[in-house]
């Protein structure tokens, strides 16, 4: 009798346990998960809803010719197989462009740095132009015909300008020091 008893624990039980876990899971049961990018927002919320899906907003990433709030990017992707009720992590459109940080390139490199530097941070060189000054040496930074500082912030893929100087010599003006200054 003890041994039936536990045969029927170790055998049937398990058993018991995993039909049970098999519908509490919804084993085997899977939804496609539809193709939102590229849609606005209502028209995802729309679709993941009728498949039974949730979704969540997860960033906001600027993407050149997309529409505010258009999907960017969905995690899982298009087709992938999940279970009803998942949540599809969506990546929304932004209208504001990302800022960079200018990098220190005035008074501080040549031009062929500076331009490997601006360019690491994101932007597009449209010109150099020359002034008096040491050859190659960077003297200022342009955007929209503004002089920038170095750590300023503008838009990331801005057109910059670049001075640098032509090789011939700049005036500089004499200095003089007051040698009783320093006694």
């Amino acid at each position: 009798m003890n041994l039936s008893a536990m045969l029927a624990v170790v055998i049937v039980l398990p058993y018991l346990v995993l039909l049970w876990l098999d519908s509490y899971t919804h084993h085997g049961e899977a939804y496609s998960v539809p193709d939102v990018c590229g849609m606005q927002l209502e028209e995802a919320k729309e679709l993941l809803r009728k498949n039974n899906l949730d979704l969540e907003i997860v960033d906001y990433k600027y993407k050149k010719g997309a529409a505010e709030n258009e999907v960017v990017e969905q995690s899982p992707v298009a087709n992938a197989k999940v279970k009803e009720g998942r949540k599809i992590m969506l990546t929304m459109s932004s209208s504001s462009k990302p800022m960079a940080v200018v990098p220190s390139v005035v008074d501080n490199s040549s031009l062929r740095e500076a331009e490997a530097r601006l360019k690491a941070a994101g932007f597009v060189i449209a010109d150099v132009v020359t002034i008096k000054g040491e050859k190659d040496w960077v003297y200022a930074v342009k955007y929209n015909g503004r002089e920038l500082s170095n750590g300023e912030s503008i838009p990331r893929e801005a057109s910059l300008v670049i001075v640098v100087g032509s090789g011939e010599e700049k005036i500089v003006e004499e200095v003089v020091i007051d040698e009783g200054y320093f006694e």
